[in-house]
C-alpha cells in the first residue's frame, strides 16, 4: 500500500523547526596547514612573530644616513662616500636610516652618486610593518582560501583548529550500482552520495561515503546507526517517498523522532528530517535535481547554521524572458541560463522536475518562485543565484529552439573561441516569440521543408524584423521499421508518433492525407513521444512497429528507413545583434569549413544527404 506523507511542511518552517531541534555541535579538531583549505577556523589565528623582523630594505640601492644626501640635485650631485649596497629584503644595518633605489645613482670610479637628496626612512619596511607578534591574522569562522595558506606559513602558523562536522551518507535502493558498472535495464547508477560528498566537503565538513543499502528495512536500520554512531549528521540517498520500497521513514521513526516528512518545495518535496539520538538524520529523495534541492537548502543551510561557510556564489537581478506558472504554497526552484542580450540580462528557463538533471547541467543559475507566488509575469525582475563565476555571463549566448544534435558539435566548436553556447528548449512558436522579444541571442529553429513552412511559422510572427538566417544542418525524416513497410500494411502496425506541430508529423499527416489513410485507423497514431530518440528506440526495442525519426537514428538503431521528407535546422537572429562579438563568432562557427565538414560525415549537409551504409532506405509512393 502506497503512504502519503506525514505532512507538507512550509519551507520556512522546516528550516526554523531543524535549526531549533539541532543546535551547531561545537565540534573542532586540528589540521596541518596544507589540509587547511577549505575548512573554517574553530578559533583565532595570531601571528607567531612580527613580519619583517627587522627593518629592511624595499628595494635594491644602496644603504645611507639621509642627512649625507641633503643637497643632492641634477646640477649638484653628491657622492655617497659613507653607504653600503643593499638588496630587497636585506635588514638595514644600525647606522643608516633610508635607501636610495640603484636607478637613481650611478658609479664614478668605485663611488656611487646620488642627483635626488633620501628623506629618512625612505624605502625602508619597518619592523612589524606587516604584521606584528601577536596580532590577529585570521578571525574564527573564516574559510581558509589558497592564497591564505602563504600568509598562515609566512607568520609562523602550521597547524590550526578547524570547525569539525563529519557527515556519513548512505546511499539505498535494491536498483542501484556503483560507479563504474554499467546498469543493466532497471537499475541505476549511484551518483547522489558522490554529488553529496563533493558539495558538503566544499563547505568543510568532512564526509564519508558508505557502501549501497539495498531495500531491506533491517539493513537500512543497521546502516543508519553505525551511521549515526560515527557522525554528526547522516544523511539518506532516496527511500524518502512514499512508495512501496521507500523504508526510510519507517526506519528512523522507530529509532528516533521524525521531525518533518514532506516539506513544500519542488523539485525536492519527499524530503524526511528525523531525531536519532540527538543527531540529525536528513533523508533526501533521489532524483538528482530533487536531491541537489535537498542538499543546497536543507542540509547546507543545517551547515551554514552550525559555523561552516555557504559556497561562494554569485547573484544577479534579471529579467525573466517567458512567464513561469507555480503553485500557491510551494518554494520552486527553476535552473535557468542567463544572458546578456542588448544590454539586458535575460533569464531563460529550462525544463523543471526532479529527473530532469541535464537541465541543471545546461544551466548557469537558478531562481526561486516564492510560495507565496503562483508564478512569475514575462519581463519581470527576477533575483538569480548563478552556479557559474559572474564573469561568465559576458560569455554565454543563448539560443532558444529545439536542441537539434547538431547544436552539441556547434557548441564545442564555439567554446574554442572563448564564449559558451547555452540551448534553452522550447517549440517553434516559443522560439520565434522569443526573438520578437529581443530576449535571446539565436533561436533554432526546425522546419519541414515545404513551400509554407517559413512564411507560416516564422515571417507571419516577424513582419518588422529583419532576420539573419544561418543554416545549421539537414535531416532527412522518414518512417523507421525493423522490416519491410508499404502503404498497404502501416494501418496494421502499431505506430509511435510525434507531436502535434513537428516537422515529422507535418510529413506524415501530409503522407497519410495523399494516400488516402484515415489517421485514426493506425494503432497508437496518438501515443506521442517527445524526442525522435525515444522513437528509434521504441521501434528497435520492439515496443512499436514503425514511427517517424530521423535518418541517423535509424542508421544508429540498424532499422529500416522509408523517406518522407527533409526537416531544415537553422539559426534565426536579429541582424542588429550580429555585430555582438559572441553571436558574430557562432555565425562563424556554424558557417566554418570544419563544422560544415562534421556535418557531411554525419550525413547531415545540404550537399550530402544520403545517409551511409547500415540502414535500408527505401521510398514510399507519393
Amino acid at each position: 500500500m502506497s503512504r502519503r506523507y506525514l505532512n507538507l511542511t512550509p519551507l520556512a518552517e522546516a528550516l526554523a523547526a531543524m535549526r531549533q531541534a539541532f543546535p551547531p555541535p561545537g565540534h573542532a579538531e586540528t589540521v596541518p596547514l596544507h589540509l587547511s583549505v577549505g575548512r573554517v577556523t574553530a578559533e583565532p589565528l595570531y601571528a607567531e612573530y612580527s613580519i619583517p623582523g627587522a627593518d629592511i630594505a624595499r628595494f635594491d640601492g644602496y644603504a645611507v644616513k639621509s642627512g649625507d644626501t641633503l643637497g643632492a640635485q641634477d646640477q649638484r650631485p653628491l657622492p655617497l662616500l659613507a653607504s653600503a649596497r643593499i638588496n630587497t629584503g636585506e635588514v638595514l644595518p644600525v647606522s643608516f636610516d633610508a635607501v636610495v633605489m640603484i636607478e637613481d645613482t650611478w658609479d664614478e670610479g668605485g663611488i656611487p652618486w646620488v642627483r635626488k637628496s633620501a628623506a629618512s626612512w625612505q624605502h625602508v619596511r619597518h619592523a612589524g610593518e606587516d604584521i606584528r607578534a601577536g596580532e590577529l591574522v585570521l578571525p574564527k569562522g573564516h574559510q581558509i582560501r589558497p592564497f591564505d595558506l602563504g600568509a598562515l606559513a609566512t607568520y609562523g602558523i602550521t597547524q590550526l583548529a578547524v570547525r569539525s562536522v563529519r557527515i556519513g551518507i548512505v546511499p539505498t535502493g535494491s536498483e542501484l550500482v556503483p560507479l563504474g558498472v554499467a546498469p543493466a535495464p532497471g537499475q541505476t547508477i549511484e551518483t547522489n552520495t558522490l554529488m553529496a560528498e563533493a558539495y558538503l566537503s566544499r563547505m568543510g565538513a568532512t564526509c564519508r561515503r558508505y557502501g549501497i543499502v539495498p531495500d531491506d528495512p533491517d539493513l537500512i536500520r543497521n546502516a543508519v546507526q553505525t551511521a549515526v554512531a560515527e557522525n554528526d549528521l547522516v544523511i539518506l540517498s532516496a527511500g524518502s517517498s512514499a512508495g512501496t520500497r521507500d523504508f526510510s521513514r519507517d526506519v528512523v521513526g522507530a529509532l528516533g523522532e521524525i521531525i518533518f516528512h514532506g516539506i513544500a518545495v519542488r523539485p525536492g518535496k519527499p524530503v524526511l528530517l528525523a531525531n536519532v539520538g540527538g543527531k540529525p538524520v536528513l533523508g533526501m529523495p533521489g532524483y538528482p535535481v530533487a536531491a541537489q534541492t535537498a542538499l543546497r537548502e536543507v542540509a547546507g543551510n543545517l551547515l551554514a547554521w552550525w559555523g561552516l561557510s555557504p559556497l561562494p556564489g554569485g547573484e544577479m537581478d534579471v529579467r525573466l524572458s517567458r512567464r513561469l506558472a507555480s503553485d500557491l504554497g510551494f518554494d520552486e526552484f527553476v535552473p535557468v541560463s542567463v544572458g546578456r542580450v542588448s544590454g539586458t540580462c535575460w533569464a531563460t528557463p529550462h525544463p523543471r522536475g526532479g529527473g530532469i538533471q541535464m537541465a541543471v547541467v545546461r544551466a548557469n543559475g537558478y531562481l526561486h518562485i516564492p510560495a507565496a507566488r503562483e508564478g512569475i509575469e514575462a519581463g519581470e525582475e527576477v533575483h538569480v543565484r548563478l552556479t557559474v563565476p559572474p564573469p561568465e555571463i559576458a560569455r554565454t549566448v543563448v539560443c532558444v529552439g529545439q536542441r537539434d544534435p547538431a547544436l552539441a558539435e556547434l557548441r564545442n566548436r564555439l567554446s574554442e573561441t572563448g564564449y559558451l553556447l547555452h540551448c534553452c528548449n522550447a517549440s517553434t512558436m516559443g522560439a520565434v516569440l522569443a526573438v520578437r522579444a529581443n530576449t535571446c541571442h539565436a533561436a533554432s529553429i526546425s522546419l519541414p521543408e515545404t513551400e509554407t513552412a517559413w512564411d507560416n511559422q516564422v515571417l507571419r510572427y516577424l513582419p518588422d524584423v529583419d532576420l539573419l538566417r544561418v543554416q545549421v544542418a539537414r535531416t532527412e525524416l522518414g518512417i523507421v521499421s525493423a522490416g519491410p513497410l508499404d502503404a498497404g500494411s502501416l494501418a496494421s502496425l502499431r505506430f509511435v508518433n510525434r507531436p502535434k506541430g513537428t516537422a515529422a508529423r507535418i510529413f506524415l499527416d501530409a503522407w497519410l492525407d495523399r494516400q488516402g489513410i484515415d489517421a485514426g485507423r493506425i494503432a497508437g497514431y496518438e501515443q506521442e513521444v517527445r524526442t525522435a530518440g525515444a522513437v528509434a528506440a521504441a521501434v528497435g526495442s520492439g515496443f512499436a512497429d514503425a514511427g517517424v525519426c530521423p535518418a541517423p537514428m535509424a542508421r544508429e538503431a540498424g532499422l529500416r528507413f522509408t523517406l518522407l521528407g527533409y526537416e531544415s535546422c537553422e539559426l534565426l537572429i536579429r541582424k542588429e545583434l550580429a555585430a555582438d562579438d559572441g553571436v558574430a563568432s557562432l555565425v562563424r562557427a556554424a558557417r566554418s569549413p570544419e563544422f560544415r565538414a562534421f556535418l557531411r560525415s554525419a550525413g547531415r549537409d545540404r550537399t550530402d544527404t544520403d545517409p551511409a551504409g547500415g540502414t535500408s532506405r527505401d521510398a514510399l509512393p507519393a
